[in-house]
């Protein structure tokens, strides 16, 4: 086969692109892929059947700096116009014609597809489309208006588990060592909810109400984890399916923790991956559980995979509903004031926004995460609140219906809300989706209707006050049984004030054994009254790894005498998966010239050693941050900060470079990395030469 390069000829034919879909029907695609951990490559073939709907010249197929080794069509070799962004498979295409075009490749991607090291060190590799798209890996479609019912077929090591979108149909000995699986879609969806997770696990599985098989993967040493992690999983999936009203779309649910992942989780066709920071003891589960991801990754498997917004103007349509029906599973879980401070509090930073220059109306393609997600879980909000309950259902229930498996845009949505409920929403759409600024006075006439709201609203007006006007309005608020929320305004609004009558409301606060209280005396008291030292104590034997973070360095810093003893009394407790509470130990170890000086030596390698890529990165972060601290940068831990320069995700890559920065503005470490220099591997050598180059 000839690979022809002409790119003047893409720039005609390619610019048209994403109007192939009027054009071609791509209807299904058969995937058989052999994966390699040591050379990052992917080598296989795509099958694809099509369809032509009116006559035309070229087929385009995206595929992103590839191999490409052959292209038949209709099983005939073809000559092909590629430009390491797209093939162009020219012939006289004529209308109601069907096709057939297989593609054979190999790929080196460094985008959409990662692999990386577990905490053991076995092989783990996982997809990522949503941003940069699947046709890092395979050729496929970026346009998400393309819909294809995918089967992938993944070879691997024997070994480990290969887990995919679809239906597990076979897995079949290639040879001693290598294994393929054998996954069935039976539905079109986007390229770019195309995934697959390869790694060592272990399953869990439960049978929804309808009779989906729901899978709960987790790797083998967590499995005392699973049911802190997994809780309440089989209630949401009944729930949301039953809220939503409209049956589950693929066959089966899958839902997979992976390592160093670049979001929270991500809604592939019915197998979620999700971050492993999600993973999550009985204590860690009160600070920071995985029901909201969970919620929200579910809701997307109708709201953006069942039914795709055709362009980034609509994506509210995809966040904003997945959003707002995370909260209202969040609050069949925790209640009914749960659900409502959340809206608060997005009302809040919505009203906060748009005071910025940048804002931008809920339809601007361009418009923030904020706006998506939490203003388009509003505009849901407000909408059900003027049809009312049974229309807004219905309306979700046709709106799927009528654009299942397919696209679809806003006014698609609001045509059929208007059907359904007679309404003329006109004026709504201009207040909720078009206009820049939120409309914080109608949202909080919403919320207002709610008692609770006014209370909290009440409380929170008495901000200005001085303490003698509302001693009493605050003891009222602390007092048993206290509420969640109201009773943590009263805290704030006793931070920094130390006089008798705040410490005897901050005594009362203690007693109310609120975690959430508590944990807001922990994260607002940095100067403890002698009077409430015993209580602040009792702080380090909360369930809430949040709390016993600030409350061990506040005591710490406020009584030195007791270090050692609060040293002693925390020296088991490791924390969230960030190690968020044996990092500052081992900080406040180091940083105590009396406290088993013997073993400081082995604290501050066990501290350096949280920086390497053994460790997630938001464990490396913590460890570079009080590192930093402490102007203590080991040989190792300064590859490692190089390391973390190049790492593929890119919040942690930004702080490693921001503190790399940094350290080579000092003499001392700028000499020290020219000495390190040529131990590191190539393409961490690469980049520290051009940093360290005037």
């Amino acid at each position: 086969m000839r690979v022809i390069l002409y790119v003047f000829i893409l720039l005609v034919s390619l610019g048209s692109m994403a109007q192939q879909i009027h054009s071609v029907d791509f209807l299904k695609g058969k995937v058989d892929i052999t994966i390699d951990a040591t050379d990052r490559s992917v080598k296989g073939k795509v099958d694809y059947s099509f369809k032509v709907l009116k006559n035309t010249s070229s087929v385009t197929i995206d595929a992103k700096k590839m191999q490409i080794e052959s292209v038949l069509l209709d099983d005939v070799q073809m000559d092909v116009v590629y430009d390491d962004k797209h093939l162009k498979i020219v012939s006289d295409f004529k209308a109601n014609t069907d096709h057939n075009v297989q593609v054979t490749y190999t790929a080196f991607p460094t985008k959409a597809l990662y692999f990386v090291k577990d905490y053991q060190g076995n092989d783990q590799i996982w997809t990522q489309g949503q941003g940069k798209y699947s046709s890092n890996w395979l050729p496929s479609f970026d346009d998400m208006n393309e819909k294809v019912e995918f089967d992938l077929s993944i070879s691997y090591d024997v070994n480990y588990e290969v887990i995919a979108n679809g239906k597990l149909l076979k897995t079949e000995k290639v040879n001693d060592t290598i294994q393929r699986w054998h996954y069935d879609m039976q539905k079109p969806m986007c390229s770019y909810l195309l995934a697959f997770v390869i790694g060592k696990y272990k399953k869990e599985s439960e049978v929804s109400k309808s009779g989906i098989p729901l899978e709960m993967y987790y790797y083998p040493g967590d499995k005392d984890k699973l049911t802190s992690t997994y809780r309440h999983n089989k209630r949401l999936f009944d729930f949301l399916e039953e809220e939503i009203g409209y049956a589950f779309p693929w066959q089966n649910y899958k839902q997979v923790p992976v390592k160093d992942f670049l979001y929270a989780g991500m809604e592939n066709t019915g197998t979620t991956i999700f971050s492993d920071a999600f993973v999550v003891d009985s204590i860690a589960f009160k600070d920071r559980n995985y029901i909201n991801v969970n919620a929200h990754e579910l809701a997307h498997q109708w709201f953006g995979d069942l039914v795709t917004a055709t362009e980034g103007t609509h994506h509210w349509l995809q966040e904003g509903f997945a959003t707002y029906y995370a909260l209202l599973a969040e609050r069949e879980i925790f209640g009914e004031e749960y659900f409502l401070y959340k809206l608060y509090e997005s009302a809040e930073q919505l009203t906060e926004q748009s005071k910025a220059k940048e804002t931008t109306s809920l339809l601007n393609p361009k418009a923030s995460s904020l706006t998506f997600y939490q203003r388009g879980a509003w505009a849901l909000y407000a909408l059900r609140s003027l049809i009312g309950d049974t229309h807004f259902k219905i309306t979700v229930h046709n709106y799927l219906e009528k654009h299942k498996y397919n696209n679809a845009t806003t006014s698609d949505f609001i045509s059929i809300a208007e059907e359904v409920s007679g309404k003329d929403l006109s004026d709504y759409q201009k207040l909720w989706l078009e206009t820049v600024a939120f409309p914080s006075q109608q949202a909080l006439d919403l919320l207002t209707k709610s008692s609770f709201i006014k209370q909290y609203l009440n409380l929170a007006a008495e901000r200005t006050q001085p303490l003698t006007g509302k001693w009493g309005t605050l003891a009222k608020a602390l007092s048993f049984p206290v509420n969640d929320y109201i009773g943590q305004e009263a805290v704030y609004q006793l931070e920094g004030d130390n006089s008798q009558e705040a410490i005897a409301l901050i005594d009362k606060a203690f007693e109310s054994n609120n975690i959430f209280v508590r944990q807001t005396i922990a994260n607002t008291i940095n100067k403890i009254p002698e009077g409430l030292k015993k209580q602040y104590e009792s702080l380090l034997e909360d369930d809430s790894y949040a709390t016993i973070e600030p409350a061990l360095y506040h005591l710490w810093a406020n009584f030195p005498k007791d270090r050692n003893k609060y040293l002693d009394k925390t020296k088991a407790v490791i924390g969230f998966n960030d190690k968020n509470v044996r990092i500052l130990w081992l900080v406040l170890a180091l940083s105590t010239s009396n406290y088993e000086i013997d073993k400081h030596q082995q604290y501050f390698q066990e501290l350096a050693g949280y920086a390497s890529p053994v460790y997630h990165f938001n464990t490396r972060k913590n460890a570079f941050t009080y590192l930093e601290s402490l102007q203590a940068f080991s040989d190792q831990s300064l590859r490692d900060l190089v390391e973390g320069s190049i790492h593929h995700n890119w919040r942690f890559r930004n702080f490693c470079r921001q503190l790399l920065d940094k350290l080579l503005k000092e003499p001392n470490y700028q000499k020290k990395y020219v000495d390190l220099k040529n131990s590191l591997p190539k393409r961490q050598e690469d980049f520290l030469e051009k940093k360290l180059t005037p």
